[in-house]
C-alpha cells in the first residue's frame, strides 16, 4: 500500500515578521522619516505578495492532500471489509447475493461455486424479518451443522437505487449446542395415578391384584429408564417419574403410547389399569415444573382420566382419553364439596347463579339446585338467563304459573352487575370455558367464582375459582348437585319445580337414562323422585312442537351414512331451536342399525355449530376438540368460525379421518 504523509505542510509559519514591520512603519512616519517610511511600505506589500503566493500553493497540496487521503481511506475500507474477521454480506430485499468478503467465503467453502441468493447458502434465512420496522435487528440461520446470529443494517438506495441489507454473520454454534445440550438435559416432572385403583382394589383379591401391580409397576419403571430417568412410587397409586427433555418430543409423537400399553397388561380376568399423566415442561425450576406437573395431572383426571396431559406456560397438550371416564364410587368428594359449599354461602352476601349461552334443561335444572340451597340457608340468589331459547320455554312457562317466586329471580347479566359486591358469590353451572358462561362478560367483576361442571375440561378455564367440582363422570350437573343434597346440614326443600327440572337436566344429559348413566345416576334420580319430581312432567319440559320433530324428520332424512358406521347430516338455515334439533338429530342418528357415531351441522348467525354423539366405542370429544370444542367422549360439540357450510362439513370429515387412522377404530 502507498505511504501516506501527514499534513506537515498546514502548520501556520511565524507573522512575527509582518507584526514587526507594522511597527517600524508607524514609527518611521510618526517621526517624520517618510522616505524611510515609504521604502519599509513597499517592503510590507512585496511581504504580503510573497505570502499570498504561498497560500495558493498551500490551498493546491491541501487539494492534493484530500484526494490522496480520501483514495486511501477508500483503498483501507474495501481492504478492511474484505479482510474483516466476521464474515459480511450485502445482499438486495429479495435476497440476491451483491457481495462477500473473503471470510464469509471462507465460512461457506461447503457451498461449492457462487450462489446468485442468499437462500442458497441458508434455506431457512427469513428474507420477510429484513423488511420489518421494529427494534429487533437480529435472527438465527443455520448452514449444515453451523448456526449463526445474523445483525444487519438497512442502507436506503438514492433515487433509482434498491435498498440493500448488510449483514454480519457471528458464529453461534458453541452457543447453540450449549443451549441444547442444556435443553436436552433438563429435568421433566411427570406425575402418575392409576385411574381406576380404587375400582379394581375392591373387585379383585388381594394375590390377583398384588401381580397386576407389580407387571404396571415395572413396566413404568421400565418406561422411566428408557428416558435415562426414575419413578419413583409415593402412594399406593401414584408415582413421580423424572426423565430428561429430549425424550419428550418422541413420547408426544407417539401420543404416551404407554397408555395403550399399559391396558394391554391384564389377569385372565381381563381385569386392567389405566393410568393419567401429568407432565410439567418449560419451567424455570424444578419447582416450577413440579407445579405445572400438578396442574396436567388435575386437567387429565379432570377430563376423565386414561390420558397424559402436558403443561408448559404457553400450551397444553392432550393426548389418550378414549376411554370411557371411571365412575369413582367413593362419595367423600360430594361430602367435602357440599361442605364447602355451606361456608362459602355462609360468608356471603348474595348468590349470582350462570350456566351457558343457549342453555338447556341440565343448565338451567343446575341453577334451580343452586338456587334451592341459597334458599334453604336464607341467602337470596338470582340466575343470570339474557336469552330466553326454545329449549327453555317449557320450564320458562312452568316458572310463570308459579307467580314471582321464580320470575323474579331471573336477571340479565346488566341487572346482575348492579348486585355485585365484594361479598358476592358467582356459581358457574354445566360450563368451566369463561367464553361459554351465560355472565360471561361480568365474570371478571366477581371476587369469587365457584365452577361445577361435568364436562371433560379444556384448555380453557375460568381463572381461580375458589371451589371447582368438575368431575366428568358424571351424567349431568344436576346429578351433581343432586348428590348433594343429602349432605347439607341445611335441610334443603325441593318444590316440585325445581324436582322436575333437574330429574328432566338428567334426561336430557343421558338421552332417557341411555348415555353415561352409572350407578350414582340413577341414586340422583331417585333421590329427585322422592323429593317430588315427577317423570311425566320431567319428559313434558323436554318436549318438543310438531314443527320441530318435522325438522328432526328432515334431518334425518338428508343424513349421509359413511361405510355404514359414520352418520353425517346439516341443517343449512339458520333456525331458533336449530341447535336443539341438532342434539337431538344426532342423538336419533344412532338408533340407525349400524351408526356407532352422528354428527349434525347447523347454521347459526356467525358460525356453524356442530352436534356429536356416540355410542361410546368412539370418542367425539376428541374430534370435536380439533375444531375448538369439547364435551364428553359420547356427547360433545364445537363451534366453526365459518358461513361455509361446505368448509365446514369437509373439515369435520378431515378430522374424523385423522381420528380414525390415529385410534384405529371405526
Amino acid at each position: 500500500m502507498k505511504i501516506f504523509r501527514g499534513p506537515n505542510f498546514l502548520m501556520e509559519e511565524s507573522s512575527t515578521f509582518f507584526y514587526v514591520s507594522l511597527i517600524i512603519l508607524v514609527g518611521l512616519v510618526i517621526r517624520g522619516e517618510f522616505i524611510m517610511a515609504a521604502i519599509a511600505a513597499v517592503l510590507i506589500l512585496v511581504a504580503l505578495r510573497l505570502s499570498t503566493s504561498r497560500y495558493e500553493d498551500k490551498k493546491k497540496q491541501l487539494n492534493q492532500y484530500l484526494i490522496e487521503f480520501t483514495n486511501t481511506i477508500d483503498g483501507m475500507s474495501r481492504q478492511a471489509l474484505l479482510n474483516f474477521p466476521i464474515p459480511l454480506v450485502i445482499i438486495s430485499d429479495t435476497g440476491v447475493v451483491y457481495w462477500y468478503n473473503s471470510k464469509f467465503k471462507e465460512i461457506m467453502s461447503s457451498k461449492k461455486g457462487h450462489k446468485e441468493n442468499i437462500k442458497e447458502y441458508f434455506p431457512s434465512f427469513p428474507l420477510s424479518e429484513l423488511a420489518e420496522e421494529g427494534e429487533s435487528t437480529s435472527f438465527d440461520v443455520q448452514s449444515d451443522n453451523r448456526y449463526f446470529s445474523v445483525k444487519y443494517n438497512k442502507v436506503e438506495g438514492s433515487g433509482d437505487e434498491s435498498t440493500v441489507y448488510l449483514l454480519y454473520l457471528l458464529d453461534s454454534t458453541r452457543f447453540t449446542s450449549l443451549r441444547e445440550t442444556y435443553t436436552d438435559e433438563k429435568t421433566i416432572v411427570a406425575l402418575v395415578e392409576i385411574d381406576n385403583y380404587d375400582e379394581m382394589y375392591k373387585k379383585m383379591d388381594r394375590i390377583k391384584r398384588t401381580s397386576l401391580m407389580a407387571d404396571v409397576e415395572k413396566h413404568i419403571n421400565l418406561f422411566a429408564q428408557r428416558m435415562n430417568g426414575f419413578a419413583v412410587k409415593y402412594l399406593d397409586d401414584r408415582f413421580a417419574i423424572l426423565f430428561e427433555n429430549r425424550f419428550l418430543d418422541n413420547l408426544e409423537t407417539k401420543k404416551f403410547d404407554i397408555l395403550e400399553e399399559v391396558k394391554e397388561i391384564r389377569n385372565e380376568d381381563d381385569d386392567f389399569f389405566t393410568l393419567s399423566f401429568g407432565v410439567g415442561t418449560g419451567g424455570k425450576s424444578l419447582v416450577q415444573q413440579l407445579d405445572f406437573a400438578k396442574g396436567a395431572l388435575s386437567i387429565a383426571l379432570g377430563r376423565g382420566g386414561d390420558q397424559a396431559v402436558v403443561k408448559s406456560p404457553e400450551y397444553v397438550h392432550y393426548y389418550g382419553g378414549r376411554s370411557k371416564a371411571v365412575e369413582k364410587r367413593s362419595k367423600v368428594k360430594a361430602r367435602m364439596i357440599a361442605n364447602a359449599i355451606r361456608q362459602i354461602f355462609s360468608q356471603s352476601s348474595n348468590v349470582i347463579i350462570t350456566g351457558h349461552k343457549t342453555g338447556d334443561m341440565d343448565a338451567i335444572g343446575a341453577a334451580l339446585g343452586i338456587h334451592a340451597i341459597a334458599k334453604a340457608m336464607g341467602k337470596e340468589s338470582y340466575i343470570v338467563l339474557n336469552e330466553l331459547n326454545a329449549a327453555l320455554v317449557n320450564v320458562y312457562e312452568k316458572m310463570k304459573l308459579e307467580g314471582d317466586e321464580y320470575i323474579d329471580r331471573i336477571i340479565t347479566s346488566d341487572e346482575a352487575l348492579k348486585l355485585i359486591d365484594e361479598d358476592t358469590v358467582a356459581v358457574v353451572v354445566d360450563t368451566h370455558k369463561p367464553s361459554y358462561c351465560e355472565a360471561g362478560n361480568i365474570l371478571d367483576s366477581f371476587e369469587r367464582v365457584m365452577v361445577i361442571d361435568h364436562h371433560r375440561r379444556g384448555e380453557e378455564y375460568i381463572d381461580d375459582p375458589i371451589l371447582d367440582y368438575v368431575e366428568p363422570y358424571a351424567s349431568s350437573t344436576c346429578e351433581l348437585i343432586a348428590e348433594m343434597f343429602q349432605y347439607m346440614d341445611d335441610k334443603v326443600h325441593l318444590t316440585k319445580l325445581e324436582a322436575d327440572a333437574m330429574l328432566s337436566g338428567i334426561i336430557m344429559d343421558t338421552n332417557a337414562f341411555t348415555f353415561k348413566t352409572g350407578v350414582r345416576t340413577f341414586e340422583a334420580a331417585s333421590y329427585l323422585r322422592s323429593a317430588g319430581a315427577d317423570t311425566i312432567e320431567a319428559k313434558r319440559l323436554l318436549s318438543d312442537d310438531i314443527d320441530t320433530w318435522k325438522k328432526k324428520s328432515e334431518v334425518i332424512e338428508r343424513a349421509e351414512i359413511i361405510d355404514d358406521v359414520i352418520a353425517i347430516s346439516i341443517i343449512d338455515e339458520i333456525l331458533p331451536n336449530g341447535m336443539i334439533i341438532a342434539s337431538q338429530s344426532a342423538s336419533d342418528l344412532l338408533s340407525v342399525k349400524g351408526v356407532v357415531v352422528s354428527f349434525v351441522l347447523v347454521r347459526r348467525d356467525q358460525h356453524i355449530h356442530v352436534s356429536a354423539r356416540s355410542v361410546g366405542d368412539v370418542n367425539v370429544q376428541m374430534i370435536m376438540e380439533q375444531l375448538g370444542g369439547g364435551g364428553h367422549l359420547e356427547i360433545a360439540g364445537a363451534q366453526i368460525k365459518t358461513q361455509d357450510m361446505n368448509y365446514a362439513r369437509e373439515l369435520l370429515l378431515k378430522e374424523i379421518e385423522k381420528y380414525r387412522k390415529d385410534s384405529k377404530k371405526i
